[in-house]
């Protein structure tokens, strides 16, 4: 039991991460000549943003009735510019839950500076990797870097362009690094986005993918932040990125107040399930908080956090001695995993789990004297 219980709380862990993976990580400072560690309401590497002057209106506006595509369109998907938004990415064509809609590899991608004790990171050893990075590309891949968002902030006017459009564009790449990846960086925010952004460690690229049918001219789009925010903290978070989103979430009271719900049952949920020994009743009454979840989360439309509670009521099945119901919802984790990899370490681990509970399924069935 403790064995499991150990593998149960690594499993959590790894589960524990935001789904956020925007390179929100340095904030750039034109009047000093290091920039510190950043908190979460000053303007730090935004993903994307769009045109100062668009703050406040409509971002879910306009999805049928598009213009012509302007650039690095697919076959599945245009860029095309969107009423109220600037740019944005829509559907050409009907998209299945699980479609890969861009897979794209950096096309710039450069170290984080050294972080200097009591200063922070330094602007100009920035600089330096991203000029150097930036002479590196052909003609062709520089001007697709330079075409990218240039969003300035109060401060910003002598700031160097390719750090300006590094923070608005950039997105981690898994490591010490950040990188631009020009297709991807075309996708606006949501807070009920219907696709989700995952970085493949083992392939080196980004993936965006459905996470439910999209429409032929609906909107593709992701998330920038963690979801699990009241309203106006998430205004707060996005004012980064230059916009007010005013999506259909943003404009619902009862979201808003479900979704801190989401967030405090997710705490709670966690830190019982890390306990080795639970009462019976205890865990019966984890197990409704975590069917209960699910339904939120899957009402709310967060696809990022399904995974995550497909797991917890896994294991509480599990700890409530239902190895069946247990591998069933493991079942649907490693569904919401493979949609971006078939084999990420998230999948991988989970697979792990799935065999460990059909092993205890077994167990179960022998004769008590084969045991």
């Amino acid at each position: 039991m403790i064995v499991r219980l150990l593998l149960v709380v690594a499993m959590l862990l790894r589960r524990s991460r935001e789904p956020l993976r925007v390179a929100a990580l340095l904030l750039l400072v034109t009047s000093i000549t290091a920039a510190t560690a950043c908190e979460p309401s000053q303007p730090v590497f935004p993903r994307h943003v769009c045109d100062a002057d668009l703050l406040g209106r409509d971002w879910n506006s306009g999805m049928k009735t598009l213009p012509l595509p302007l650039q690095n369109s697919s076959s599945i998907y245009d860029v095309v510019s969107i009423p109220g938004k600037g740019l944005g990415v829509v559907a050409t064509k009907f998209l299945p839950r699980g479609t890969k809609i861009i897979v794209e590899e950096a096309l710039l991608s450069v170290p984080m500076p050294e972080m200097v004790s009591g200063q922070g990171f330094r602007i100009a050893d920035m600089l330096t990797n991203v000029e150097n990075s930036f002479e590196a590309l052909s003609p062709q891949q520089q001007q697709s870097f330079l075409e990218l968002h240039d969003h300035r902030f109060t401060g910003d006017e002598d700031q160097s362009r390719l750090l300006t459009i590094l923070r608005s564009n950039a997105y981690n790449t898994g490591d010490d690094h950040v990188g631009i990846f020009p297709k991807i960086a075309r996708i606006n925010h949501s807070c009920k986005p219907n696709s989700g952004n995952f970085w493949s460690k083992k392939k080196s690229h980004r993936i965006i993918y459905a996470f439910r049918d999209i429409e032929e001219g609906e909107e593709i789009t992701v998330s920038y932040i963690p979801l699990l925010k009241s309203i106006q903290e998430r205004h707060a978070r996005l004012y980064q990125y230059g916009f007010t989103c005013d999506c259909s979430a943003c404009q619902s009271s009862e979201s808003s107040m479900r979704r801190t719900k989401i967030s405090n049952t997710i705490e709670i949920l966690e830190q019982k399930v890390h306990l080795q020994t639970l009462k019976d009743r205890t865990i019966e009454k984890m197990l409704a908080k975590a069917t209960n979840l699910v339904d939120m989360i899957e009402n709310e439309e967060l696809g990022d956090y399904l995974a995550k509670a497909y797991h917890l009521t896994a294991v509480f099945h599990e700890r409530k001695g239902d190895v069946v119901e247990a591998k069933k919802w493991a079942t649907k984790e490693l569904d919401m995993y493979q949609l971006a990899e078939l084999h990420s370490m998230d999948a991988l681990t989970t697979i792990e789990y799935i065999d460990d509970l059909s092993m205890t399924e077994m167990m179960k069935l022998l004769p008590k004297k084969e045991i």
